[in-house]
């Protein structure tokens, strides 16, 4: 069974996928996926290199912080470079796939119209000020925050449309339990 695992940043979806990941389902992570792709796919540097010249590379590889400068406040250059890297996501997300419960965080799930790609969905919410409070931690402007935010559907968007959520304003024994619950959900689901 493939579930994604999506929310807003700063909801804990990093934190949440560690607990299923303890709880027994496999767990991968888009983003670490993205940032492996970087590192290794010559494909894609060419690409790049192509596209935004020297600029975004930092000591021969991607400069992930130069590119989201320039895509977030580009949908044409976020098109271009979804279109780029998706495929080789998902590629990589079936290749790491078993016949277990596979949780597979997604923070862009809805953006990007993947849902379809999975059997369920859990959605990890947090309210404004714990998400605020974790961003500003590590080390966002408000500027960057605001605008991540606004590339995204909001929290409360992304958990009205999911099968299953999760709350994340409290304390991690919390979120664990909660976790603990919807992986249950998951195994009856798949039994």
């Amino acid at each position: 069974m493939l579930t994604a695992l999506t929310g807003g940043i700063g909801s804990g979806k990093s934190t949440a996928l560690k607990i299923f990941n303890e709880l027994g389902a496999e767990t991968q992570d888009t983003d670490l996926i993205v940032h492996k792709i970087y590192e290794d796919d010559k494909e894609i540097h060419d690409s790049l290199l192509k596209r935004w010249g020297k600029e975004v590379f930092l000591d021969g590889l991607p400069n992930r912080k130069a590119i989201a400068q320039l895509v977030f406040n580009n949908k044409e250059n976020l098109e271009w470079l979804n279109q780029l890297i998706h495929p080789k996501v998902k590629e990589r997300i079936k290749s790491g796939n078993s016949n277990n419960i596979s949780i597979i965080a997604v923070p862009l799930l809805y953006e990007v119209g993947w849902e379809t790609e999975f059997d369920s969905v859990i959605s990890i919410w947090c309210d404004k000020n714990t998400q605020m409070k974790r961003l500003l931690e590590r080390g966002w402007s408000k500027e960057e925050i605001e605008a991540r935010l606004a590339a995204q559907l909001s929290q409360d968007q992304k958990l009205s449309k999911a099968d299953l959520g999760i709350i994340n304003s409290w304390s991690e024994k919390f979120l664990y339990r909660q976790c603990r619950k919807v992986f249950k959900k998951l195994r009856n689901k798949e039994n």
